[in-house]
């Protein structure tokens, strides 16, 4: 029996009902996917615009690849290179966990193992310092693949599926950016 003098203490709230109750970014999934996409069709836009540059001076270096690859067809491989690297790239940094305790439980073993880890990671610092607007870049295309993969792994998806519909997307938006890019250069030269 309940007395009328007590007052009813607060539920607790079980970490589901937390969940549910969390703010409306994590209900907009379309929010993720579009940050996404656009931040890919950028970076496709970008890569575009120096894919030719590159073509053009690859082939006034190297005689052999003139031989062996088709001067139209040097670009697209150049940019596909770039959208494979790219992807698999911030895929891995998109789940760093698994690879920072790789390196550094196994780095900080023995002495020399210490001193390789300290150089090279003093390498990566002087790499991001010396291009940061490469290292911005990865930057930015890390965090839209943590944001999608943290909304694609609440609807239960398995980690397979969740890298297949980020190199899915991943490789459409880029498609979409430099064919835009190319699109827009001829219309502008036409």
């Amino acid at each position: 029996m309940k007395d009328k003098n007590t007052v009813a203490m607060p539920s607790k709230k079980s970490l589901n009902d937390i969940r549910k109750e969390s703010s409306w970014l994590d209900t907009n999934f379309f929010l993720s996917l579009s940050l996404f996409f656009c931040t890919y069709a950028v970076v496709g836009w970008s890569i575009a615009n120096l894919a030719n540059k590159w073509a053009k001076i690859i082939t006034e270096q190297n005689t052999i690849i003139n031989l062996l690859i088709q001067e139209d067809l040097l670009p697209l491989i150049i940019k596909l290179s770039i959208l494979f690297g790219t992807v698999f790239l911030s895929l891995i940094l998109s789940s760093p966990l698994v690879l920072i305790t790789i390196i550094f439980e196994e780095s900080i073993n023995s002495d020399l193992k210490a001193f390789i880890a300290i150089l090279f990671w003093s390498i990566v610092l002087v790499f991001v310092f010396c291009s940061f607007d490469y290292f911005s870049d990865l930057l930015v295309i890390t965090s839209s693949n943590i944001l999608l993969r943290l909304d694609l792994q609440k609807f239960n998806n398995n980690n397979s599926q969740v890298l297949f519909f980020i190199f899915v997307m991943a490789s459409i938006a880029f498609s979409v950016g430099f064919i835009l890019f190319d699109f827009v250069s001829k219309g502008v030269v036409a």
